[in-house]
């Protein structure tokens, strides 16, 4: 059976509302009453109820991440995923615990980081996706990983994701390729914006005039593109000779539908990709794609949300995590050829 706060109190010879303030150390306690409570607390292996305490003290040990999207949609994302691994590794060296939250059907992303602040159950908010911040949480403070759409969100974490589209695309035309077409984009997503942005200032600064018709959409974590479109786009004389791609599982699909129409990747069409997931890596072609360190995003968010917590940090701050490309084998060089 559990030990509970009377069962010490009996042995100590006090009262339970007297364990409870020699366990947070009040002072109003004497020292050897403290001292006794605490050897009678660890001999007896009581733990005190973590939640009820700091719904006493009005705040917690713990941290609320908030993922874009429903649960099916966003946990099973390699990318979350490794991000939540960053996240609960710098929380525990730091003793503090996670509490998860998802939207549904009923409730979106950003209402369920909202309900969660409002419950008094955390210290602050994670938030892995910039399009479901609030523009302020007056009570407690907030962590973005990505860019905030809003000036009064003071802490986020985040790659230069428009330097990285730029790179993508600079990697393809320095390997001969002038005919690219960006797969991915979806407008509701900073993320998907930013690296559009930077693939458009490459094309820019080549000369390379820009076609809207192949920026082809998708929505972000569901990898879901208009396959039909992109099967005219390729049965085309004109098609692209490389893809710049939003998520490796695109490219993946990408690939899959290219052999369906007689193309083959990457001796017709080269594909650059982001995330360096496993399934990438062991893909054939092995995928040429941007590491975006998810692992350290999470780390780093983590620990700028406990030290606005603790005060260590009162400024605005924005964390830039590298990122990293993995050349493999879905990106052909093509100079020197007639496109």
């Amino acid at each position: 059976m559990k030990v509970t706060i009377k069962d010490v109190a009996k042995a100590v010879g006090v009262s339970p509302s007297t364990v409870s303030r020699a366990l947070r150390n009040n002072s109003r306690i004497s020292q050897e009453v403290r001292d006794r409570v605490h050897q009678v607390a660890q001999e007896l292996d009581f733990h005190p109820n973590q939640m009820a305490r700091s719904l006493v003290d009005r705040k917690t040990s713990i941290i609320g991440i908030v993922f874009p999207g429903d649960a099916g949609q966003s946990l099973g994302v390699p990318f979350h995923s490794a991000v939540l691994q960053g996240l609960g590794c710098a929380a525990s060296e730091r003793h503090y615990h996670l509490l998860l939250a998802t939207g549904s059907e009923a409730v979106t992303s950003a209402d369920a980081g909202r309900n969660l602040a409002e419950s008094g159950y955390v210290s602050g908010l994670v938030l892995l996706a910039a399009e479901d911040a609030p523009a302020r949480l007056p009570h407690i403070p907030m962590v973005i990983i990505g860019r905030p759409l809003h000036n009064e969100t003071p802490y986020f974490v985040d790659n230069d994701n428009v330097k990285v589209g730029r790179e993508a695309t600079d990697y393809l035309m320095q390997r001969g390729h002038r005919r690219i077409l960006f797969l991915g984009y979806d407008q509701k997503f900073v993320v998907t914006t930013d690296r559009y942005q930077g693939y458009e200032q490459a094309l820019t600064a080549a000369g390379i005039a820009l076609r809207p018709d192949w920026i082809v959409s998708s929505q972000f974590n569901l990898n879901s593109p208009d396959n039909d479109r992109l099967r005219q786009i390729f049965a085309a004389p004109d098609c692209p000779t490389a893809v710049v791609c939003m998520d490796d599982n695109l490219a993946i699909g990408l690939t899959g539908l290219l052999g369906e129409i007689g193309l083959n990747a990457p001796q017709d069409v080269s594909i650059i990709s982001f995330n360096n997931i496993e399934a990438g890596r062991h893909h054939s072609p092995a995928l040429t794609s941007f590491d975006v360190n998810p692992h350290q995003l999470g780390v780093a968010a983590m620990n700028l949300m406990l030290d606005v917590i603790s005060g260590a940090t009162e400024d605005p701050t924005f964390i830039e995590v590298p990122f990293t490309l993995k050349e493999r084998d879905s990106v052909l060089d093509i100079s020197g050829k007639d496109e």
